[in-house]
């Protein structure tokens, strides 16, 4: 025998309530709200990058092929060419730590990445320098990776030397800093 409640229809599964977000999924769709329309900064932040690593790396590669470790090229009174080897930090800080310094590039690599994603300050010179400071770690790392040190040759009298990859660092944070400053003076302004 049929009864009533074997007749009525099944539920339909579109008129069931929607679940509610989990975490996970709101926080994607934050993400790509917050993303839409980033390409082009997107593409150039990433053709910057490229282009530093690039720079860095040709520029270490003809150092290596010209001189000789310890080698020298005057150029001026104040400035030189010099071939060093530096298995160690900033300034030849931490000698012979090459595999630490590596980790920390990555772990600098991916806090830039993340920061770059999310950023506490939205502004072109923020966005250059940030692309300075990441194309810089990506071409320190990969000679701590290929070469087991970096190369440094800029070297200007009573200065450690330094390469391509560190001054984009500094220009970056340079940059980083002049960005909060001016911010911070634009702020306050209106206060005066």
């Amino acid at each position: 025998m049929t009864t009533q409640s074997d007749l009525s229809p099944a539920p339909d599964p579109a008129d069931a309530p929607a679940p509610t977000e989990t975490a996970w999924a709101g926080f994607r769709r934050r993400f790509r709200e917050r993303r839409a329309g980033r390409r082009r900064e997107d593409v150039i932040f990433a053709a910057t990058v490229a282009a530093w690593v690039a720079f860095d790396q040709i520029t270490k590669v003809i150092v290596r092929d010209t001189l000789a470790v310890g080698e020298h090229e005057r150029l001026a009174p104040f400035f030189r060419f010099s071939h060093f080897e530096n298995s160690g930090g900033a300034f030849n800080l931490f000698n012979d730590t090459n595999t630490l310094l590596a980790v920390s590039a990555v772990v600098a690599i991916v806090v830039l990445g993340v920061y770059y994603l999310f950023p506490v300050i939205d502004h072109w010179i923020a966005r250059l320098g940030l692309a300075l400071i990441l194309g810089g770690a990506i071409g320190n790392l990969l000679d701590r990776i290929y070469q087991g040190s970096v190369t440094d040759f800029i070297n200007f009298n009573e200065f450690p030397a330094f390469n391509v990859a560190d001054a984009g660092i500094n220009i970056g944070v340079f940059l980083i800093l002049l960005t909060l400053v001016v911010r911070d003076a634009t702020r306050s302004a209106p206060h005066r």
